[in-house]
């Protein structure tokens, strides 16, 4: 009889990948069951606020953890760490203090997102929280816990969803919500009892350091630029498509956008989450270079290995969605998958840059991308339709892999 060596460094990992991906897998898989429950139009709107939510998260961040993950992971003092992490919440805090009243005045004017304002403001607040949460728990090397929190906030209320579709009870946006906050909340409220629990001595020597927020607000500003001009090529065609060709045609492109992001979520989660917390320590140490090609060689591997599922599920996904607005625009999704596919393949030169601190060259690939990007969509979506939104994706996504392929190679001569 064979004996699973539950501490072999292979079970950890498929143990985590099932986490990970039942976590994530299960947000898609709402999106895709409502895109058959909901009539076309409503199911755009849902899809425009839950990417208004999560463009957002984003914006709220300022992209401060791109510094204070990449310096507390090399902190060794207990103290200074709790510290720098104490500071990170605590201007979190402000910034979510800001947005609930700037959030109320600018988001009750827009007609999809109003009837659920006070849903979309806290589900941006806890979904961001939980982000950053995650990102600390996978920097300390706390993988597992950190894919069991994302596992039961997601896999949850999307349970509940799931029961109420095959028992036929009525489904609205309010109770996708509801039920989504509810979830966030319970997993915050976990984590802080755990973290107040286990450090309260080091919790109340905490020190205010000024120039600490001072110096990585510095330093996260050019990542936040490059963040959201970055998302701006991932989002921005959404609603560029709402403006020219209403809600119907947003929800097809919607769906088809959604299915390709599977790509990115299986490369986050097999690849990044796992490599990353390596290549950001070892970037001074003789071993970077083979981690690096160890790293192309993963994105490579496991870009065609989600290209090709998506390929095969497509088909049977449309014939169960039995939804024609949907299967008359299938081309979309060679589109897309060319795009995603692209953009993840150039994380290779984007975290390169990354590790080496060259944020000024990661700002400008990806300010220039994102220019370029909304020149493209609004143009080509304008003069060709819905079919001329992707390709103008297709351009962005070779523009931006250029643009950070360049920068990375330039570091040869620094």
């Amino acid at each position: 009889m064979v004996k699973i060596r539950t501490k072999s460094p292979l079970f950890f990992k498929l143990l985590n990948v099932f986490l990970r991906i039942g976590g994530i897998g299960s947000k898609f898989l709402i999106v895709t069951l409502m895109s058959k429950y909901f009539d076309v139009d409503v199911f755009g709107n849902y899809g425009l606020i839950t990417s208004i939510i999560t463009i957002l998260i984003f914006v709220l961040g300022l992209d401060f953890y791109n510094f204070s993950i990449r310096d507390i992971l090399k902190t060794t003092g207990e103290q200074e760490i709790i510290n720098k992490v104490i500071l990170t919440f605590g201007l979190y805090s402000l910034v979510y203090l800001l947005f609930l009243i700037l959030g109320y005045f600018i988001f009750s004017n827009i007609d999809y997102v109003k009837p659920y304002l006070g849903f979309v403001l806290f589900l941006v607040i806890t979904e961001h929280l939980s982000q950053e949460i995650y990102r600390l728990l996978i920097g300390f090397r706390k993988v597992l816990l950190a894919n069991m929190l994302l596992f039961f906030r997601t896999v949850s209320w999307s349970s509940i969803i799931f029961y109420y579709y095959y028992n036929s009870n009525l489904i609205t946006i309010d109770k996708i919500f509801k039920l989504w906050l509810i979830a966030n909340i319970l997993t915050i409220v976990y984590v802080f009892v755990l973290a107040i629990t286990k450090n309260s001595k080091k919790i109340l020597k905490f020190t205010f350091s000024k120039n600490w927020i001072k110096e990585g607000i510095r330093i996260s500003s050019v990542f936040f630029i490059a963040t959201i001009s970055l998302k701006s090529m991932e989002y921005a065609n959404r609603f560029i498509v709402d403006y020219f060709m209403g809600e119907e045609l947003a929800g097809v492109f919607l769906f088809y956008s959604n299915i390709s992001i599977l790509i990115t979520v299986y490369i986050n989660t097999i690849v990044i989450s796992f490599e990353l917390p390596e290549l950001i320590k070892s970037v001074n140490s003789h071993n970077i270079n083979n981690l690096l090609k160890k790293f192309k060689k993963s994105l490579l591997i496991h870009i065609v290995i989600s290209s090709v599922f998506i390929f095969l599920i497509i088909k049977p996904l449309l014939l169960w969605q039995d939804k024609v607005e949907f299967e008359k625009y299938l081309p979309l999704i060679y589109f897309f998958i060319v795009g995603v596919g692209l953009m993840n393949y150039s994380l290779l030169y984007h975290f390169k840059l990354y590790i080496y601190h060259k944020d000024k060259a990661l700002l400008k690939s990806m300010v220039i991308s994102a220019c370029l990007s909304l020149f493209f969509t609004i143009s080509l979506t304008h003069f060709c339709g819905i079919y001329g939104t992707a390709t103008a994706f297709v351009i962005s996504s070779i523009i931006l892999y250029y643009m950070r392929y360049n920068e990375a190679k330039k570091m040869k001569y620094d």
